[in-house]
């Protein structure tokens, strides 16, 4: 679906729609020069039970991967929210470190931060990790594992500087935790045979509805284009709702932003 990656929401799902209902309504325009409809009024009984099962079984199936790749989409939007979060605990602490690591460590979080909401972010679909962000933050967590101790021998002081430096390490690796899920999450996908089961699944569905004869043309149509139109809808969505970090339905980015915004981090990125 990657033709449909930079589509926006409005326009991706009503693709979806006349894509599918145009394909249906071609082929049964096809069938219905070849069979009329009068030859298939009186199997109607025997269609519409059948057509009722299929139905069911490829709706329940369709209901539930919805709801499993809005589950995953949901998951994908939390581990962002939580990558910003330890983004932002990780500047808090930087701001207690002594002179000249405070100011290199919040211009390495602040430039990481901006980097990751304006570049990586808006290629997520990229099959490497962004170089930049990664030497980021692999210099910060350099920057503190190399901090000196306070001179002079007070207890507290050494203390306290550990303590912030151990702060701040946890909070580096609880964010680079965060970053590694977000890759792994930005490349899953559905497999390629659960697709080809939804079309498939599709296709038997909509080839129930050649077997039902209108007199009226157009009607006939409509309602097959309608049919197909609503299995487009809910299948674009299982096909976008499966790729959270691209395609016309993405995660948010706000956290990043409203990090970026609280904390001034475009200032002290310069």
């Amino acid at each position: 679906m990657s033709w449909l990656t930079s589509a926006p929401i409005l326009l991706a799902l009503p693709l979806y729609v006349v894509t599918f209902a145009t394909v249906a309504v071609v082929v049964h325009a096809v069938f219905r020069r070849f069979v009329s409809p009068e030859k298939l009024i009186e199997q109607h009984e025997v269609a519409g039970f059948l057509v009722s099962v299929v139905g069911v079984l490829y709706s329940v199936v369709l209901g539930f991967l919805v709801g499993t790749v809005w589950t995953g989409f949901s998951t994908a939007q939390q581990t962002t929210d939580l990558e910003a979060g330890y983004l932002a605990d990780a500047f808090n602490y930087a701001s207690q470190v002594r002179r000249p690591q405070r100011q290199e460590l919040q211009r390495t979080l602040a430039r990481y931060a901006l980097e990751v909401r304006d570049d990586e972010g808006s290629d997520a679909t990229r099959r490497s990790q962004d170089s930049r962000a990664l030497a980021l933050l692999a210099h910060a967590v350099s920057t503190t594992m190399a901090m000196p101790p306070p001179a002079g021998s007070n207890p507290g002081k050494v203390l306290q500087s550990s303590t912030i430096q151990t702060a701040l390490l946890d909070s580096l690796r609880s964010l680079s935790d965060a970053r590694r899920l977000r890759m792994v999450q930005a490349r899953s996908r559905l497999p390629a045979g659960m697709y080809e089961a939804l079309l498939l699944g599709a296709a038997m569905v909509l080839t129930f509805a050649l077997f039902f004869g209108v007199n009226n043309y157009f009607k006939q149509m409509a309602m097959t284009a309608l049919l197909a139109g609503s299995i487009g809808l809910f299948f674009g969505l299982v096909a976008e709702l499966s790729s959270p970090y691209s395609g016309a339905i993405h995660i948010s980015r706000d956290s990043w932003t409203y990090v970026i915004d609280n904390n001034h981090l475009a200032t002290f990125a310069k």
